[in-house]
């Protein structure tokens, strides 16, 4: 003989029934002479409306197809599932081998003739007793949410802790970590550049580990609570039965409270990185570039592209040659498979590549050297025309968006150090929107304010 216990949550009374279940079939079955104890099967804190995250539920079933139990006692049909299709399949399962279960609340052995149509009715019972409980609870949290009270699971946000009232506090050590990734993003460093910045340099994450991914990077970025607002209802729960989460496009309501914790980040900082995302996104659309981060870290990734077919140039191996070249990746298909760029050979699936049925581009390919410098050439141009661009930089700062503002401060600023041969990566990252190559001398120089050079080069060779 065996028994199932199960609490639905984790609340201190309910954990004293679950002891009292434990224990209640323990003395029950040890103290028959005819019972034989099988083994106490059970689920802490686990909905009963679905089976197939209940651990226990399942090594009772298996135990029952292996033989080692004859009879099932329960407390009840809600504590066996809350489910009636899941009642009756394993009702019926059990039956078949000869299996009873024994609902003392209930009074309902399975085996029985009368058993089965009062276990249909009472399993259905359950079920919308379970429905009822679900939304009951969901209209108890939206009435929270449309007071602006939160309601929210705070162990998966970084930089935050619950605190005592369920609002945010902000979690000191974590915080810098989220303040590093918006300042890194703002500076020209892609998702996946600072993921794998963050894990080379063994930065924790919200659990503890080393494990960042591009999309986690991408999450922090696009999430307000870091500018101190809340969204609530972004998710709701699809069906009762499933628990199934879905991302909440307009079919319930959403509400936001500006203003309601600490923030970590400045309203303006993270708005700007909200423009700097869809920027990129626009970027990408444009170019038909599929990422923007390099695992080499190089700077000049996926912004260099060719006058001539719009694709864009990839550096070629050949680390031993005098000379780095990059090439236009619609120019033969050669280059395409022996282009690197550290991608594990994504260019050749890249999307700006031309279609095998398209003519191939003609475009020579280049010196690394003579890239590094056309971006100075043209860089040293903007600083020796500061006087000039001073007043339309500081006319943005006063009118524009936070992300032009933004811009045309660094853009003034850096100016302000004077003229750079060869360019630091940092200043590239911060300034560089994209080098357009019409020829090995002629370059045209975009940068992120807005800015455009044009600047020849003497040509490199091998």
């Amino acid at each position: 003989m065996a028994a199932y216990c199960r609490v639905s949550t984790d609340h201190e009374e309910q954990l004293g029934s679950f002891a009292n279940q434990v224990e209640y079939y323990a003395e029950l079955i040890c103290s028959h002479p005819g019972y034989e104890l099988a083994g106490i099967f059970s689920d802490e804190g686990i909905s009963g409306t679905g089976t197939k995250h209940r651990p226990g539920f399942q090594r009772l079933i298996q135990a029952c197809e292996e033989g080692k139990v004859d009879l099932v006692l329960t407390k009840s049909i809600s504590r066996f599932a809350r489910n009636t299709q899941d009642c009756l399949r394993y009702a019926r399962r059990l039956q078949q081998l000869g299996i009873g279960i024994r609902f003392e609340k209930e009074g309902i052995y399975t085996l029985d003739a009368s058993g089965e149509l009062l276990f249909t009715i009472l399993s259905s019972l359950a079920q919308e007793e379970s429905r009822n409980i679900s939304e009951n609870t969901a209209w108890g949290i939206r009435s929270l949410f449309a007071r602006g009270v939160p309601h929210m699971n705070a162990s998966c946000l970084l930089g935050y802790d619950r605190g005592v009232d369920g609002r945010l506090v902000v979690n000191r050590a974590q915080a810098k970590v989220v303040r590093r990734v918006f300042r890194d993003f703002l500076e020209g460093w892609s998702a996946s550049e600072i993921a794998r910045r963050l894990n080379a340099a063994g930065v924790p994450g919200v659990r503890g580990e080393a494990r960042w991914y591009p999309v986690s990077i991408t999450r922090i970025l696009r999430n307000e609570k870091y500018k101190g607002d809340l969204l609530m209802q972004k998710t709701y729960t699809e069906s009762f039965l499933t628990k199934k989460q879905r991302r909440n496009n307009g079919e319930l309501a959403q509400y936001l409270v500006e203003d309601a914790h600490e923030p970590i980040v400045s309203r303006e900082e993270w708005e700007a990185a909200q423009l700097e995302l869809a920027r990129q996104e626009a970027f990408r659309e444009r170019h038909r570039v599929t990422q923007l981060g390099s695992r080499t870290a190089e700077p000049l990734h996926a912004r260099v592209f060719c006058a001539c077919c719009g694709a864009r140039y990839l550096r070629l191996t050949g680390p031993r040659a005098r000379v780095q070249w990059w090439r236009c990746v619609g120019a033969s298909r050669a280059a395409r498979d022996t282009a690197e760029e550290g991608l594990g050979g994504q260019a050749a699936v890249d999307a700006s590549v031309p279609a095998a049925d398209e003519p191939a581009c003609t475009a020579p390919r280049v010196a690394e050297d003579a890239l590094h410098a056309a971006l100075a050439a043209a860089w040293n141009q903007v600083v020796g025309e500061r006087a000039a661009l001073e007043p339309g930089w500081r006319e943005v700062e006063r009118t524009g968006d936070v992300l032009q503002r933004l811009r045309a401060r660094q853009m003034r600023e850096l100016a302000s150090h004077g003229a750079a041969d060869p360019l630091r990566p940092a200043l590239v990252r911060m300034v560089l929107e994209e080098l357009i190559v019409h020829d090995p001398c002629s370059y045209e120089v975009h940068f992120l304010d807005g800015t455009v050079r044009r600047v020849q080069t003497a040509r490199y060779y091998a």
